[in-house]
């Protein structure tokens, strides 16, 4: 039986379609974020540019040294193997763009057409990507756990993007089990009744 019989206001298809697309675009956006990071020149120099941004978010108040000199971000050092980690990371961030985006085309086809194995693929990515989302928050609220109080608003909003994509999830899966129960009525009406009957022998209430 479907857990949702609805998506807010409007149906389970049309609520599928809706998160397919709009994860079509994420996946989108951040392979082209990839692509960019990839292709340039000098990408020790934006990593560099990005690690100054956070230490001043870090460090809003200015420290000074006994010598009067400002005290700012260091020079990473970027060389082998630290730099081709990062690069392999990007390159394997691609690649997994590349197959959410696929899982959403075949999300937003399966949707239009009712076909519900062309929605497992996006279902099992989608728990992967959860799964990803909540280890590496936990990793980074475990080593930033002192300066978690100062950015309060980025923990309540992973949090809330954990719960869009698990509802998102439930969602795509009431319309897989919706339709399943289109196709198969003699089969899921048989395993609700024997659900059923082991419920009331469980309660004690047993009736044939």
């Amino acid at each position: 039986m479907a857990t949702f019989d609805s998506c807010c206001c409007c149906s389970l298809r049309a609520g599928s379609i809706f998160i397919g697309l709009l994860s079509l675009v994420l996946s989108l956006g951040g392979g082209a974020v990839c692509c960019l990071l990839i292709s340039a020149e000098e990408l020790d120099q934006v990593i560099q540019t990005a690690y100054n941004t956070y230490h001043d978010l870090q460090n809003p108040i200015k420290v000074y040294g006994p010598n009067g000199t400002e005290s700012g971000a260091e020079d990473l050092n970027l060389k082998d193997p630290e730099m081709m980690y990062i690069e392999w990371g990007i390159i394997a961030t691609l690649l997994f763009m590349f197959v959410c985006t696929v899982v959403d085309v075949l999300l937003v086809i399966a949707a239009i057409r009712e076909t519900p194995y062309m929605m497992i693929p996006w279902m099992v990515v989608q728990w992967i990507t959860i799964f990803l989302t909540i280890s590496i928050f936990g990793v980074v609220l475990w080593y930033q756990l002192v300066a978690m109080p100062r950015y309060w608003w980025a923990v309540m909003f992973v949090v809330a993007v954990v719960i869009l994509m698990i509802m998102s999830f439930v969602l795509v899966l009431s319309l897989y089990q919706s339709v399943r129960e289109r196709e198969l009525p003699e089969f899921y009406q048989g395993a609700e009744l024997v659900h059923r009957h082991i419920w009331l022998s469980q309660k004690g209430k047993y009736y044939e």
